[in-house]
């Protein structure tokens, strides 16, 4: 087992390409669904990513939003994945604790714009078809995803 996820890995930082900016370790602690599961030990972000993928979501969150995985994303990565639910509801209602603590977490202070934007966002998630059928794991990122564009829209930064 161990062969085939270093036969992976190889497979993966060959096709990454040498233009990546982010070193390919990097990638894998601190971006897809591993950084997210584990934002505190990269490690284990690494063995997930691995395991969950072969790191498809880490590489392409990378080059699709390589901001969003930098250090600084891991409360928004930790609320999302240990709170989702609660984010959820409170996203559906437009307020509540959650919705503040993530709107701190990614904005670092209250931002109506940022909020606003996420709501939108969100709709835009739960109308896709085979939502409601996603696991806790796979909304939460779809959803952080979404927080990373409601950052830009917002002009704020974590």
């Amino acid at each position: 087992m161990l062969k085939k996820i270093a036969a992976a890995v190889a497979v993966l930082a060959v096709s990454a390409g040498a233009a990546q900016a982010r070193e390919f370790a990097d990638i894998y602690t601190e971006c897809g669904l591993g950084a997210m599961i584990a934002p505190n030990n990269g490690t284990v972000a690494a063995i997930t990513n691995v395991t969950w993928d072969l790191g498809t979501t880490a590489i392409s969150s990378n080059a699709s939003s390589a901001d969003t995985c930098n250090g600084g994303k891991k409360k928004v990565a930790a609320l999302l994945i240990n709170s989702y639910a609660q984010v959820e509801t409170d996203l559906a209602k437009g307020e509540g604790e959650h919705l503040v603590a993530l709107n701190v977490a990614a904005c670092g202070a209250d931002n109506g714009t940022f909020k606003t934007a996420l709501r939108q966002e969100f709709a835009a998630l739960v109308a896709q078809p085979g939502y409601a059928g996603q696991g806790r794991v796979e909304k939460a990122a779809a959803l952080y995803d979404a927080t990373a564009a409601s950052v830009r829209a917002a002009q704020c930064a974590i």
